[in-house]
């Protein structure tokens, strides 16, 4: 702090926080993105204008100049000590009710609950300098060990140093703030991924936060506040399966009062806010489990459902590959479960797996017994304030919609960081390439304007739309264009922008649509909501479709469509290298086996995705993220844009023509490749060798044979009519042809 010239240990140190500096020195790292108008150690009510809050609470801050050496920061803040310097940013000089009020400019007050970080300038609202973004929807993650914070990124990791199979839970951190309802401005207090329309966010009000709450007559002048925040989660993924079942006619095994109690529903042991010293206030954490999967027990027996028979005549369920599908209502909204893992039979004499055996998809289509549940511990919810001191000024409480979700595999690449690439640097001949259709382009949870889970005992409005929304706090956005840099450290989102929007079959949350209501005025539509009991029971055979059908690559999930059977409708989107995959020597992240390949018969050996299971995977801990974890935006990105640009060198740009391709090898090109010095020959162009990859691409008809192996039942084979070699960077392709020769495209 005095290269800024700010001395923190003056004898009045209140004194010298307040008074204004000659110069701040924004070339020292971390402080480019300071904001120009802070001058300031702590400036009232604004944490963004205070230099001593920036630099224990930025990610960027992680050295100092020292003449001409770079120094390293060896300690850095807790969480509680950098709250503690939060407060008092907000309570150094502590408004009246009254001076809210007019600073507000006379706009509706409410004490709202916020999911809230301190972010990078280049990862805020509105990218002037780094700043608080606040959600009013929060995403917690859930795991197998405690969370695991890094002191440097002021973050959290799903990775644990040394043990790949290990999952942190990932805490989200809420605070409460007297808000003010605004009209969105783009460019300023946002939101961020601003919707532009004639009923867009420039006609939609958003809660923007004016000061924050904390105990103590520090915080609002004339009061001594006591704040308390309360957390409330549901499970109820089975007891939603089971009404499905009786509400068209299928005996599932239970009934109420049954499908009121634990694990139907799941109440308890979800997500709690810590009690660690250092943690700071108000951070809710997951509670770890020795598995992200668990298998359900009721009354001291296992919980089972009796699988439905999907025959031709049903309408609102069937099978896909080997999960049972619970359909949507007309509308899509999804009332149960999408997908129920029905592969596992119980018998009076023991168990039986289905994937031990031939013939899996006949027996779950076939139905007729009981198959055991599963539990996951994920949960929606909600995070409600209570501050009796202002009960008769400011009455009026909106609580968080909280969000636990399942691991996210690629903590570092957020659906924000796809959507501005997207947006502002994407080849516009390759967007429909890269993102067909369906599943679409990439969407955040934070862009879309749905209202929270209308079934909880939460009190949400069904008219408030703009829940998920990223804002900045009240008059943010006004200052000067600091300088941005990408920072270089990498942490888990907590917001809204960290989490996938809704599609099916779903990744961190699903959607329900309240029924249409008659009124004098006509028949009145229902209210599309968000919710956890749309998703599969558990999330794992909800993973696995999705990860195998090209990513579906909004959710910025493992893509590994390769490692199964090339199908109809899903191309390859963002491959995964050979290694992770459990190709070129490595062992595979999940625990299958990738392709096997044999050059004399041109056929490759493939296990069939109706034998892929992810719950058996989850209930052995056989994920190990501990490589795919480490990818960052830029290596998500080129891998895309790459996969994008061989398609299109292979003449494969149509979605039917793209199925027919499988990728074969996908590995980062090695330097002495031979192959690579003779493709470069060809051309004067240079590629990046941060992201030349070398793929091997076969082509073939889409036919699948059984395995010749009977013990092998799980596989099955394709046999190709061309193989072709590629080397490609974000910006040429080097295709050798039939002959031999190599060439560059475009």
């Amino acid at each position: 702090m005095r290269r800024h010239g700010l001395d923190l240990v003056a004898g009045d140190l209140a004194a010298e926080l307040s008074r204004a500096l000659p110069a701040v020195d924004r070339t020292q790292p971390g402080f480019g993105d300071f904001a120009l108008e802070g001058v300031r150690g702590i400036e009232p009510g604004r944490p963004a204008l205070s230099l001593l809050f920036h630099a224990l609470a930025s990610p960027a801050v992680r050295g100092y100049r020292d003449g001409n050496r770079m120094m390293e920061i060896t300690e850095f803040p807790t969480p509680a000590e950098i709250e503690i310097v939060e407060n008092y940013v907000f309570g150094s000089s502590p408004p009246s009710i009254e001076d809210l009020r007019a600073r507000a400019d006379d706009a509706p007050l409410a004490i709202v609950v916020f999911a809230a970080e301190y972010r990078p300038g280049e990862d805020t609202v509105h990218r002037r300098h780094a700043d608080m973004c606040f959600s009013r929807t929060g995403v917690a993650r859930i795991g197998t060990v405690a969370p695991r914070y890094r002191p440097a990124e002021r973050g959290y990791l799903p990775t644990v140093d040394g043990d790949g199979t290990a999952v942190a839970v990932q805490p989200c951190r809420y605070a409460a703030y007297i808000a003010a309802l605004t009209p969105g401005r783009k460019g300023q207090h946002g939101p961020m991924h601003f919707v532009e329309s004639a009923e867009g966010d420039a006609e939609r009000r958003f809660w923007l936060p004016l000061h924050k709450l904390f105990d103590g007559p520090e915080c609002l002048r004339g009061h001594d506040l006591e704040v308390r925040l309360a957390a409330q989660h549901v499970n109820e993924k089975i007891r939603r399966a089971h009404l499905f079942f009786s509400g068209f006619g299928h005996d599932g095994g239970w009934q109420e009062p049954d499908l009121s109690e634990p694990p139907f529903v799941l109440r308890e042991g979800i997500a709690e806010f810590s009690t660690h010293p250092t943690d700071g206030s108000w951070l809710l954490t997951p509670v770890h489990r020795s598995r992200l999967v668990e298998p359900a027990t009721y009354q001291g027996a296992p919980l089972t459902f009796v699988v439905p028979g999907s025959t031709p005549t049903a309408q609102n369920w069937s099978i896909y590959q080997s999960s049972l599908n619970l359909l949507p209502r007309p509308h899509g909204g999804r009332a149960a479960p999408e997908y129920l893992h029905a592969r596992h039979v119980v018998t009076d004499t023991g168990e039986e797996n289905l994937n031990a055996a031939p013939g899996v998809r006949d027996r779950v289509r076939a139905g007729g017994y009981r198959a055991r549940h599963y539990v996951d511990h994920t949960g929606d919810g909600w995070i409600e304030a209570e501050c009796s001191a202002l009960a008769l000024e400011i009455p009026r409480r909106i609580p968080a919609y909280s969000i636990v979700a399942s691991p996210d595999y690629f903590p570092a690449v957020r659906q924000s960081d796809l959507v501005r690439w997207t947006d502002q640097s994407a080849p516009p001949e390759l967007l429909s390439t890269i993102w067909p259709r369906n599943p679409g382009r990439p969407e955040p949870l934070s862009a879309q304007r749905v209202a929270a889970n209308l079934e909880l005992a939460a009190p949400f409005d069904p008219t408030d739309e703009t829940m998920t929304a990223i804002v900045g706090a009240h008059g943010s956005g006004l200052g000067d264009q600091a300088r941005l840099d990408w920072p270089s450290g990498a942490r888990a989102s907590m917001l809204s922008d960290g989490a996938a929007g809704v599609f099916a079959p779903g990744w961190d949350v699903s959607f329900d649509r309240t029924p249409e209501t008659a009124t004098d005025d006509g028949v009145q539509p229902g209210v599309t909501f968000l919710n956890n009991y749309g998703l599969g029971s558990p999330f794992a055979e909800d993973s696995m479709l999705c990860a195998a059908l090209s990513s579906f690559w909004p959710a910025v999930a493992p893509d590994v469509t390769r490692t199964f059977a090339p199908g109809p409708r899903y191309a390859t989107a963002t491959p995964l290298i050979d290694k992770v995959i459990g190709l070129a020597g490595g062992d595979p992240w999940d625990g299958i086996e990738g392709p096997q390949h044999d050059p004399a018969t041109k056929t490759v050996d493939y296990r069939a995705l109706a034998y892929g299971d992810y719950v058996e995977a989850a209930l052995a801990n056989r994920f190990d993220s501990s490589v795919i974890s480490q990818t960052t935006v830029d290596d998500y990105i080129a891998r895309t844009l790459t996969m994008a640009m061989v398609y299109g060198a292979l003449g494969a740009v149509a979605h039917e023509d793209k199925v027919r391709w499988a990728v074969l090898s996908f590995q980062l090109a090695r330097a002495d490749d031979p192959d690579l010095a003779d493709a470069c020959a060809v051309s004067t162009r240079h590629l990046d060798p941060r992201y030349t990859y070398r793929f091997e691409m076969i082509r073939h008809d889409g036919a699948q044979t059984e395995h010749p192996d009977p013990c092998r039942f799980d596989r099955v084979v394709v046999t190709y009519t061309e193989r072709v070699v590629l080397f490609a960077d974000p910006t040429v392709v080097f295709r050798r042809g039939a002959d031999g020769r190599w060439a560059a495209f475009p």
